[in-house]
This record gives C-alpha cells, sequence and structure tokens, in this order.
C-alpha cells in the first residue's frame, strides 16, 4: 500500500515513538457517524498486529484501550456484518480522547482531540493543494492521453517535470514542518517514510539531527540510519523491484492443497495480488478487482491471490474469500508477513499488486481504482 499516492497517506503499522512512556498510555475513541448506522455494523480498530472491535449503536461507538506507546492506527467500518469497505486512518492512539465526526460514513468524518492527530493533519492539509491533488492530476492526465502521446518523450517529459515541482514541493513542506516540530512523533514518521526513498537520504541525514535528543538518539531513528548505511554500501537486504524486471516465481499451495506457481500463467497477463482478510483496505479494493476479473478473464488475462493471512486466520482467510466472491486462484502459506512470496516480492504494505506480463516481466506495480482499470484496457485486448 507504498509508491502510490494512497502511500504517503497511510504510513506504515507499529511504528514506535521515541522514548516509552513509563506508563501505558491509555486512549479512547468516541464517534457520532450518524443515526443510520446500527448492531450489527461494527468499528474494528487496528494497530500494529492488534485488532480490537466494538458495535456502533445509533451512529454511536466508543473504544478504549492502552499502547505502550503513541503509534498510528485505522479505524474500519463494516456494515450489516459485511466486509469493511469504509476507513480512516489520519490518527494516533495518545493520551486522551479522539472524536470521529460525520454524518454518514467514516472516511468523511472529521477528527478531533489529540496533539499528535493534530500535528499529522496539519502537515497532510499544507500538502493537499500543491502535492496529492498534482500527482492524482499528473495520473489522470497519463491515462487520459491517447496511445500515441503516452509513447511521446516530450509529453512524458513534461509530465515528469510537473511531477518534479510537486515532489520539490513535499520536500520543502516536510523540512518546513519538521524543523518547527522537532518533538514531534510526526516528524520522525515523516522522516522513515521517506527514507525508503534513496533519492532523500541526502535529506533524511540533515533532518535527523534538527530533531529533539530524544527522538534523534531514539531506537527508531538508529533503524532509518541503519538502513540508508546499508544502502550506502549496496548492503540493501534484497533489490528492489521495478518495472521491466523479471517477476520472482512463487508456488504456494492453493486452500484445498494444490501447489500453483507463477510459471504455470506463462503466455498470460497475470495480476498478482497480495491481500489479507484483515486488511481493510485490501477488502475495500476487492470490488475494484473483481470488476477487472470479469472484464477481462476471457481476454488472455487473470489474476492470482496471494493472502498474507496467518495460520491461525486460516478460517477467516477462507470466509473471506468466500465473503468477497474472489473467483480467481488463491494461495498462500499462512506465514503472514514471513511468506515466502512477501519476501520474494519485497513487500511490505498491503494492498500491493505486479501486473506481470505474458513473457513474466513486471509491467506495472500498486494498480488500484481507475489506474487498474485503465492499465488493461490499453494492454489486454
Amino acid at each position: 500500500m507504498k509508491k502510490y499516492l494512497l502511500s504517503l497517506l497511510l504510513l506504515a503499522p507499529g511504528i514506535v515513538a521515541a522514548q516509552k512512556p513509563e506508563k501505558p498510555v491509555s486512549f479512547v475513541l468516541k464517534g457520532q457517524l450518524g443515526s443510520r448506522l446500527n448492531a450489527p455494523d461494527k468499528i474494528y480498530l487496528r494497530y500494529g498486529r492488534k485488532t480490537d472491535s466494538t458495535e456502533i449503536r445509533n451512529g454511536h461507538f466508543l473504544l478504549k484501550g492502552s499502547v505502550d506507546e503513541p503509534k498510528r492506527a485505522w479505524l474500519y467500518l463494516s456494515r450489516d456484518g459485511e466486509k469493511p469497505t469504509d476507513y480512516k486512518g489520519d490518527f494516533y492512539l495518545e493520551k486522551g480522547t479522539l472524536t470521529f465526526t460525520s454524518p454518514d460514513s467514516l472516511k468523511n468524518a472529521t477528527v478531533t482531540g489529540g496533539k499528535l492527530t493534530a500535528e499529522y493533519q496539519s502537515l497532510f492539509a499544507a500538502k493537499q493543494q500543491p502535492v496529492y491533488e498534482v500527482l492524482k492530476t499528473l495520473e489522470k492526465t497519463f491515462w487520459a492521453g491517447t496511445p500515441e502521446q503516452r509513447q511521446s518523450l516530450e509529453f512524458k517529459q513534461g509530465l515528469r517535470a510537473r511531477r518534479a515541482v510537486a515532489l520539490k514541493e513535499d520536500a520543502r513542506l516536510d523540512s518546513v514542518f519538521i524543523t518547527t516540530h522537532p518533538n514531534s512523533l510526526v516528524s520522525l514518521d515523516q522522516l522513515d517514510v521517506v527514507s525508503d526513498d534513496k533519492a532523500r537520504h541526502p535529506f533524511v541525514e540533515a533532518m535527523l539531527p534538527t530533531l529533539s535528543p530524544a527522538l534523534r538518539d531514539s531506537p527508531q531513528a538508529v533503524d532509518i540510519r541503519n538502513r540508508m548505511r546499508k544502502a550506502a554500501l549496496g548492503l540493501d537486504a534484497a533489490p528492489t523491484l521495478k518495472v521491466g524486471m523479471q517477476a520472482p516465481d512463487l508456488m504456494l499451495p492453493t486452500p484445498d492443497g494444490k501447489q500453483v506457481s507463477l510459471n504455470d500463467y506463462r503466455g498470460k497477463y497475470v495480476l498478482v495480488d497480495f491481500w489479507a482478510s484483515w486488511c481493510g483496505p485490501c477488502r475495500a479494493e476487492n470490488p475494484n478487482v473483481i470488476q477487472a476479473y470479469n472484464a477481462y478473464k476471457n481476454k488472455n488475462f487473470d489474476i492470482l491471490g496471494v493472502s498474507l493471512d496467518e495460520a491461525r486466520d486460516r478460517a477467516k482467510w477462507l470466509k473471506a474469500i468466500q465473503d468477497d466472491q474472489l473467483a480467481w486462484t488463491q494461495i498462500s502459506d499462512l506465514k503472514g508477513w514471513q511468506s515466502a512470496a512477501a519476501t520474494a516480492y519485497l513487500v511490505r504494505a498491503i494492498p500491493q499488486n505486479f501486473l506481470v506480463d505474458p513473457t513474466g516481466k513486471i509491467i506495472a506495480m500498486n494498480l488500484r481504482g481507475e489506474s487498474l482499470q485503465q492499465t488493461l484496457a490499453q494492454l489486454v485486448k
């Protein structure tokens, strides 16, 4: 779920604070989402690898808990016992009460309360028009072009130039935020996110010393520095998968135990789709993937679903396949993030997918929403 725009919006789960507080951080989440929502409608809270839930009554919900340190979290809304299709991710679990208010949905809810949450929202708001909207517009402009335009060097260079301007503004806004919030976990989290881009390592190196001593000497900051040093020495844990590379082969079992290999799909376009039953954004994207499958399944196209569920969640995986009506082949070794497939494809966040051409090469990555439909329309005839 990182090179794509939504990766800028939804940071990786489980990021830790600079120093653990002496006592657990107690949090309260309460919401009013419109009186039409009632049990069996439920709210799910996911943070790290933990999930809590509560029923909604007359549009109201209440969740209480504690964490060892403040951390990013996600809320998902399930209506009438169906899969979650509505989620909110721009908040932190921190001391105090967060209030979610909306007349109709979770994704449109206004979130108030909480210092870290307010700081994160201020950074997001500053980037909305000059960065996020520009990047979305550029993507739409590319796919709106004719096949001839998309092959045109002048057309592509023009879009790249505009994208470079947006990314430069993104870095400037990060710099402004971090220098004015040296004590904020949001600042460290943002440096953690951009450190995945080797081109931005000089920026991260320059900004880390501007953080407060507690943050710049934290285990998270140490990990960032170590990863950048390894990258500088060419000691990355694994090479980055890129468009044009040969897709690593997979061979994992289906629910009934049949071994299926990616090489079995040679001669077809195949979307290798990483997901999990517990992943709200994955489940929310499934209707779009189903639409693509139904439109192109008879045109030299197929999908191979790869689940990152664990063995203890096998029943949930099978139920999710049935509930979401996923008609294509599903495979998994049920080892979660330690899956051989996740390791081979360097998957650190989901949903994530790879479009592989008939020769076995990766030709696109992280296609979601309109991007998936438009890409398949151009390639699969």
